[in-house]
């Protein structure tokens, strides 16, 4: 297996599995405590790694969010909790998500050590959400190997999407043609926070899927680091769960 065919044998496992913890109901219940809603705790725990940044930057960081909910959003979160805090307490909620899923996973060490030793060499340039939450994975460097792999998966989540935003802005895609043109089409938009009306996604689906290429190539260096077998032990495992 060649790091190119690690980057995107993995890529849906990081997806999917690095992102269920952000849905969780005991996380969201934290940020209940916090006085926060479901969306204003995502970005400012999510997006906290960047400072207490304009929220025009947080856009650009995230990529595909309409705008104006992700401001109100921003604005709110950070009206609540200072946002290097929410991303440590983010964190946290990620890690012990880690120990309620990945508890019975009995190579939970072993993926965790191999993602995180690929994530260790991979560029930042272009990532600013990636750098951050790619250090607040090594303040977890004791911790169990559990939440070490929902870090790690969370780490790799935000490497693999901000290089997917950089690719699809290299086509010139805009943020709406791109969610309506990818692989969830029309909902994805409405899950983003987009209205109606929304464009053809035929448009923009030879672009996206050029995008997709783009975005496995510029994920894939980071896997360099890993032996073949590594690589297949990494990808077998991140699918399996």
């Amino acid at each position: 297996m060649t790091p190119e065919e690690c980057a995107k044998s993995i890529g849906g496992a990081v997806g999917r599995v690095g992102g269920e913890w952000m849905f969780d109901a005991v996380v969201h219940e934290k940020g209940a405590e916090l006085g926060l809603d479901a969306w204003a705790w995502y970005h400012v725990g999510r997006g906290g790694v960047l400072g207490n940044c304009d929220p025009a930057a947080l856009v650009a960081a995230f990529g595909f969010f309409y705008p104006p909910v992700q401001t109100k959003a921003w604005n709110k979160g950070i009206a609540a909790v200072e946002p290097r805090k929410a991303a440590d307490l983010y964190a946290a909620e990620c890690a012990a998500f880690g120990l309620r899923r990945f508890s019975g996973v009995a190579r939970a060490g072993k993926l965790a050590d191999l993602l995180t030793k690929a994530l260790d060499t991979a560029s930042t340039v272009a990532l600013p959400v990636f750098a951050g939450w790619r250090t607040l994975l090594h303040q977890y460097d004791d911790a169990t190997d559990p939440e070490r792999l929902a870090l790690a998966l969370q780490a790799a989540r935000e490497h693999r999407g901000g290089s997917h935003v950089a690719a699809v802005a290299g086509y010139g895609v805009d943020p709406l043609q791109a969610l309506v043109s990818g692989r969830n089409g029309p909902p994805n938009a409405q899950f983003f926070g987009w209205p109606e009306p929304y464009p053809d996604p035929e448009l923009g689906k030879e672009q996206m899927a050029a995008a997709e290429r783009i975005t496995n190539s510029m994920v894939a260096p980071a896997f360099a680091v890993l032996t073949e077998a590594e690589r297949e032990t990494l990808a077998t495992g991140l699918r399996a769960l």
